[in-house]
């Protein structure tokens, strides 16, 4: 059964000058944003982030990945598992990530629920971005790379 979470997962890339961040077009309402999926049964955030963003782009696990400050929520109805949650639940957290695929970028390969993936500076991905959470993690995750300040999820 899955749990009452989700996970975000934010994949970049270093370049010569500057960090490019990859945004995914859904296949189904073609709205762009990053990795995103459910928390498993028995499976932390961290573990859950790993396994969505092996399964939404094809790369290796093995890649560093960090949790990031931002949390935010989506409403309970939005998931086919709603009627399995408490009752008294109203909202699902998304937990933030970002994880660092310089030198593995090349090798996405889009699962189903993906018609598109592009890779842009950081003004043209929060631009692309649908939704305001996921551009408010953008901005942590731009600063922090600024400020050499991410610290490894366990």
């Amino acid at each position: 059964m899955r749990q009452p979470h989700n996970v975000v997962v934010l994949l970049y890339r270093m370049t010569a000058d500057r960090p490019e961040y990859a945004v995914f077009q859904r296949a189904d309402d073609g709205n762009w944003q990053g990795v995103s999926g459910g928390v498993e049964a028995d499976e932390s955030a961290v573990a859950a982030a790993r396994r969505e963003a092996a399964e939404e782009t094809g790369l290796p696990d093995g890649a560093p990945l960090y949790r990031l400050d931002m949390v935010s929520g989506v409403e309970k109805e939005c998931f086919a598992a709603a009627s399995s949650w408490p009752e008294d639940l109203y909202i699902v957290r998304k937990h933030y990530f970002a994880m660092d695929v310089t030198g593995r970028a090349d090798g996405v390969v889009l699962s189903g629920e993906h018609r598109a993936v592009r890779w842009l500076g950081y003004a043209g991905a929060y631009e692309a971005l649908r939704y305001d959470d996921d551009r408010t993690a953008l901005w942590e995750l731009d600063q922090r790379l600024r400020r050499a300040d991410l610290q490894e999820a366990l």
